[in-house]
């Protein structure tokens, strides 16, 4: 079956809204070296707002419905669980709002799309710089893996480190990895310069063979 769709010099407005919107948050995140950069957000933006108003000509929201669905797996996927932190959750979070901004355009919602895409860029720069603030200040979490000669009250005396360090145990656990060797894994939360500090000390340690953060 054949659909000729004319295209209106309003079809044209709301794909060049898209790019300009999709493309100012993509660059936001280019910036930063994030997996979803310039041309996956500005596409994102883009593919939510034709499907928006493909789902209008053809009168049929399931299609609206279904860019929630896909745009959430492809957010899901840039998700990953690593050094024992959970990471891409900001980066899924922008995928999410991009498709949302593209859906607002492909409806029509210009002031709204615009309003909403000033903010999210905000929220990214700003912010930012704000959650950079706080990790300084003392919300840095750092896992440590490290590997020990076993002597006498070691384990002791690194822990005694990082409390001089300020540094916060949240969990941790030890195994033997030799003979003469043990491995302990810490995860600690303190001032990003405290963290910086207690690792210079374990690798100025004789004591310690290896160490992974």
């Amino acid at each position: 079956m054949y659909f000729n769709i004319p295209v209106s010099q309003d079809d044209l407005f709301k794909l060049l809204m898209a790019v300009v919107i999709g493309g100012l948050i993509g660059l936001e995140r280019e910036m930063h070296a994030k997996a979803a950069g310039l041309r996956t957000i500005t596409l994102i933006t883009v593919g939510a707002t034709l499907f928006t108003m493909l789902s209008l000509e053809f009168k049929d929201d399931r299609v609206i419905a279904n860019i929630v669905t896909g745009v959430g797996f492809l957010g899901a996927g840039s998700i990953m669980f690593s050094e024992g932190r959970v990471k891409g959750l900001t980066t899924a979070s922008s995928i999410w709002v991009a498709a949302a901004l593209g859906m607002a355009i492909g409806l029509g919602e210009y002031w709204l799309a615009s309003a909403a895409g000033l903010v999210v860029f905000l929220v990214l720069r700003v912010f930012a710089q704000i959650d950079r603030l706080v990790d300084v200040w003392g919300r840095e979490i750092r896992t440590y893996e490290v590997t020990y000669n076993a002597t006498d009250k070691k384990l002791e005396q690194m822990e005694a480190v990082m409390a001089a360090c300020k540094l916060k145990i949240i969990r941790r656990r030890r195994m033997k990895v030799g003979e003469d060797r043990l491995e302990g894994v810490w995860e600690l939360r303190g001032a990003l310069a405290q963290h910086t500090k207690f690792a210079d000390i374990m690798l100025a340690d004789s004591d310690v063979v290896g160490l992974k953060y």
